[in-house]
């Protein structure tokens, strides 16, 4: 039942980041009009229209009124958030922790990939990180943190966050520097070195930034190796990093321990 819950739960969740990734970019609100509407013909949606994945599957992936084709990214989102949210509930019930610590470790996971699924459909579609979905991210990530540093009494919590924040925004920085100076081109952007910020806000300090980041450089390079294979860049084309960072990010959430143990076994730490 808890499964069945989170499931429905992650594709209303979904339905609504697909509202953010759609007007966000465009400047517009993610509020009014607060009923969805088709993007071809502006049409407002009725409700049996907007059921998640259902409607889409139902329509055949076009609109209802216009018959103009609707992008399967509205469906893959929802899906995607809905089987994130399912898994963050499974790594969440086998910790061996109060069930205080264990809600907010669910609450704040799902948070975070709420965020970052937003960020990363933005930057695969406009190559850009908006700053309005940061900055909201930043301050929610660190009241919970702040919350769950007050009830544990462990100013640890919120000091590895903070210090996570911070150390995630200066190694992009420095990847950034050593990447023109070697390459003559930037290596990295603004919207990088805020969403590496608040990952850092998320996932802590150490390990979780290295791993961060050399997963995210694996994945970029394999994704990188196919597109050029298949003639999709040339070598010199830019593939955004956003979701890289953020698929990276979200491995190291729910099995950066794991990850950090096999590694030190392997080098026999």
């Amino acid at each position: 039942m808890n499964y069945l819950l989170i499931v429905l739960f992650g594709l209303i969740i979904g339905s609504f980041l697909n509202v953010c990734i759609y007007r966000i970019p465009r400047d517009g609100s993610i509020m009014s009009p607060s009923r969805s509407y088709c993007p071809h013909c502006n049409h407002q949606l009725s409700v049996l229209d907007n059921i998640p994945v259902f409607s889409y599957i139902f329509l055949r992936g076009k609109c209802r009124y216009c018959k103009v084709s609707i992008s399967p990214r509205y469906m893959i989102v929802e899906l995607l958030t809905a089987g994130i949210f399912a898994f963050i509930l499974y790594k969440g019930m086998n910790l061996h922790q109060s069930q205080f610590n264990v809600a907010m470790y669910i609450l704040k996971a799902c948070i975070f990939s709420a965020f970052l699924i937003v960020i990363s459909f933005i930057d695969i579609e406009y190559e850009e990180i908006p700053d309005k979905v940061i900055y909201p991210g930043l301050i929610i990530g660190l009241l919970l943190i702040g919350y769950m540093s007050i009830m544990n009494k462990d100013i640890k919590l919120i000091a590895f966050s903070i210090l996570g924040a911070v150390a995630g925004a200066i190694v992009i920085i420095l990847i950034a520097i050593l990447g023109k100076a070697l390459f003559r081109k930037e290596a990295m952007g603004g919207g990088d070195i805020t969403l590496m910020a608040m990952i850092g806000m998320y996932v802590g300090l150490w390990p979780s930034i290295p791993l961060t980041i050399i997963l995210a450089s694996i994945l970029g390079s394999v994704v990188g190796i196919i597109l050029i294979a298949f003639r999709k860049k040339n070598s010199d084309g830019h593939i955004p990093f956003g979701p890289f960072l953020s698929t990276g990010a979200l491995i190291t959430m729910l099995y950066g321990n794991e990850l950090w143990s096999f590694y030190k076994h392997l080098m026999r730490l």
